[in-house]
């Protein structure tokens, strides 16, 4: 910075002493105007050289560091469900504060890596600590589900000193929370034979569900508690090619049977009024749920049945996560970016 002003005030004294006069004596203000701009363009130069010049490029040994702790970090981050259990719900999260007790880890619980156990510690101490500025993203591959993007790395940091990971990985939205993914048409096309006991199969009051040339029926059985009411909210959810699929779908309990097929064209259906009505005076029932696909439309049957918690019911509506594609397992490419700060 002092070269800068020592060659600042010498133009401004020889500029100054050679404007003050001419050989007339008097004072030219166009020929100043324009020297004072000529002078103003030369000081913006050099002190835009200067700072160039003093922009920290990182030498190959401080890169090579660099790349160690984000290859680590990423490793320890997909290979371990994180310390303690349910980190991720810790109460001072959610207010920004974060305990040195936690150890965050992205690793599905009770699944484990190719040599059968997680990574116990990583060989790196500095991971993820206060020295240095990162950003964690995962771009799904082929979803329609939108890129996810934390951290706080500065747009303004030189390329050249960003150490970056990408790896290509299975992640899992909200899986868990699938009561049943009705995916056996994909598993098994036309083929495809039902693996449970259709109630309307043996009752002659009812429409039997056997397959004919023209659709396949796809039943299936499970339970609801009325106390499981208060704790979860349950929905239809299926992909919006469920809109071309030719689908129908009838649901009723063991005591409330019904031919009531109904045409599958949306999304989100809303199972929680259903339950809530049919439980009034019950603590439990069984119910069936039935739907018959189109032989020719069968690739655009997806759907499942999820019990959401409900403290996160309205973030995923207002999130428009609320989707097929979220209640799936999905190959993705995570991309972590770590540089010094």
């Amino acid at each position: 910075m002092r070269i800068k002003h020592l060659i600042k005030n010498h133009i401004l004294q020889c500029k100054i002493r050679n404007l003050i006069k001419d050989q007339y004596g008097l004072l030219h203000s166009t020929e100043l105007l324009l020297s004072i701009i000529l002078l103003l363009f030369i000081i913006a130069t050099i002190a835009n050289l200067s700072d160039n010049l003093n922009e920290k490029i990182l030498s190959e040994e401080e890169f090579n560091t660099l790349e160690t702790i984000a290859i680590e970090s990423s490793d320890y981050l997909l290979n371990n469900p994180g310390n303690p259990e349910n980190w991720e719900e810790d109460d001072g999260l959610n207010n920004g504060i974060v305990s040195r007790n936690i150890i965050p880890g992205l690793a599905v619980k009770k699944k484990i890596i190719d040599n059968g156990e997680f990574y116990s510690e990583s060989e790196s101490d500095e991971i993820l600590n206060g020295s240095y500025q990162s950003t964690m993203a995962i771009y799904p591959l082929k979803s329609k589900i939108g890129p996810l993007v934390m951290g706080n790395l500065d747009d303004n940091i030189n390329d050249n000193n960003i150490a970056v990971v990408n790896r290509t990985v299975k992640c899992d939205y909200y899986s868990s929370f699938v009561v049943y993914d009705f995916n056996d048409f994909e598993l098994s096309g036309d083929d495809y034979d039902e693996d449970e006991i259709c109630n309307h199969d043996t009752n002659p009051n009812l429409t039997n569900h056997s397959n004919d040339e023209r659709s396949l029926w796809l039943c299936k059985n499970f339970k609801i508690y009325k106390k499981s009411l208060e704790n979860y909210d349950y929905y239809l959810i299926s992909d919006e090619s469920i809109k071309n699929s030719n689908s129908y779908w009838i649901l009723e309990s063991l005591n409330k049977t019904n031919d009531d097929r109904q045409s599958l064209d949306q999304e989100i259906i809303d199972l929680n009024q259903v339950f809530i009505n049919d439980l009034e005076n019950s603590s439990e029932d069984i119910y069936s749920i039935h739907f018959n696909v189109d032989k020719n439309h069968i690739n655009n049957f997806k759907t499942v049945l999820v019990a959401i918690p409900k403290n996160m019911t309205n973030n995923l509506i207002s999130n428009d996560e609320l989707k097929y594609d979220y209640f799936n397992v999905q190959d993705v490419n995570f991309v972590m970016k770590i540089s010094y700060d």
